[in-house]
């Protein structure tokens, strides 16, 4: 059977069903033939932020390869796992992902910022931070190249067509459109972090409160009051995060606490876990992660099915530095490098061949651990069809 003359009809179905799976289903289905993408819509001739394309639940990996364009990206709640083609790289810094798993640039020659989608290789580009510069002097702010200070920490989705960003060394949380020349600017001053999109609009933190950006009905963009946090964010060397756990929003806190005794101060860490109820517009302790995992570090966190990787133990945290915490009763694990966990002492250690296998708890460590070292080769970008360059681990 030739199944390159199916029709449209069969085959637009076909290709619907795929993509209401994953779109990496549907980017394949589009690179079998030529009658196959005539009768399909192609992403890239979609907005940028269409939500049909968008590479939810896929990360980029750290691991490189020979070839410096090519990326290994992980589906955390599959564990599928495709290798990508992404000569866009070329050039850039790789500043954060965003939950809808766009990846986030920065020219490392003139600080541009851009959005990649690594599945359909969809290139936006925002606004140049340039256009925020008065506003950093106007602050009192005069680091002889304010580039330097422009990194961006968190960005995502405010609404269908705004992406947030948040700089947080400057303390700016700014908005714009694909397209747009200029930054608006939400909200300066005051530390955001951490920040997250979670179904179509951007939160953070601000020590007490979580708080949205409301970009909607044409107003002027601002910071409102999503949810009150219900237990104090203090302590020494806190780590918070805000983070998506299927399709539930969480905030994650630790903190070293110190009790007072006669002769001597002792320390112990205090770990939180709560669902934030947007409707009850309160956070709510919990002791379930519905069966799923997290995996906390420095830079980031990120929730994963154990489903798809049987090795992680259910309802369970992983720090980058502390090892294994069972949320449901409270004990602690600390597993050791031979078992391929990183320890208390570690982190992740960049001593560790970039070539050759690694546990799956090496790769996740990574990821949430901050990236102090991207590079990417210097080189003209090419224009190939990205439907032949996403390919199967």
């Amino acid at each position: 059977m030739d199944w390159s003359n199916i029709g449209d009809c069969p085959a637009g179905t076909i290709a619907e069903r795929l993509l209401a799976n994953d779109v990496t289903d549907y980017v394949r289905f589009r690179a079998v033939c030529r009658p196959w993408r005539q009768c399909t819509a192609d992403p890239r001739a979609h907005g940028m932020l269409d939500r049909r394309f968008l590479p939810r639940r896929w990360i980029m990996l750290r691991e490189k390869f020979a070839d410096p364009d090519r990326r290994r990206l992980l589906n955390v709640s599959t564990g599928q796992c495709v290798q990508a083609h992404l000569p866009e790289l070329r050039g850039h810094d790789v500043c954060a992902p965003t939950i809808e798993g766009l990846l986030v640039l920065r020219n490392r020659i003139t600080y541009a910022v851009r959005l990649l989608n690594p599945l359909t290789r969809q290139v936006s580009d925002l606004p140049p931070a340039t256009t925020l510069y008065s506003l950093y002097w106007r602050a009192g702010m005069y680091d002889a190249d304010p580039r330097l200070d422009f990194k961006v920490s968190a960005a995502g989705l405010a609404d269908d067509a705004t992406v947030a960003v948040l700089f947080e060394e400057v303390q700016m949380l700014a908005v714009a459109k694909p397209g747009d020349e200029q930054w608006t600017l939400v909200k300066q001053g005051a530390s955001f972090s951490p920040a997250i999109s979670f179904a179509g609009r951007f939160y953070c933190t601000t020590g007490t409160d979580i708080k949205m950006v409301d970009a909607r009905d044409n107003k002027p963009p601002r910071l409102v009051v999503a949810a009150k946090i219900n237990h104090q964010l203090s302590g020494i060397a806190s780590t918070v995060h805000l983070l998506d756990n299927d399709g539930e929003l969480l905030l994650f806190s630790r903190t070293y606490e110190a009790e007072h005794f006669t002769a001597e101060t002792r320390y112990f860490m205090e770990y939180n876990v709560s669902r934030v109820d947007l409707d009850a517009r309160k956070t709510q302790p919990i002791h379930d992660l519905g069966g799923r995992a997290l995996f906390i570090g420095s830079s980031r966190a990120i929730s994963v099915s154990p489903l798809a990787f049987p090795a992680i133990e259910k309802n369970s945290f992983y720090h980058e530095s502390f090892g294994r915490y069972k949320i449901v009763d409270g004990t602690i694990m600390i597993f050791h490098q031979g078992s391929g966990f990183v320890t208390e002492a570690c982190g992740f250690d960049s001593s560790i061949p970039r070539y050759g296998p690694h546990s799956i708890f090496d790769y996740l460590s990574q990821y949430v651990t901050k990236d102090t070292s991207a590079s990417f080769a210097e080189e003209d970008i090419s224009d190939s069809d990205a439907e032949a360059n996403c390919v199967i681990c």
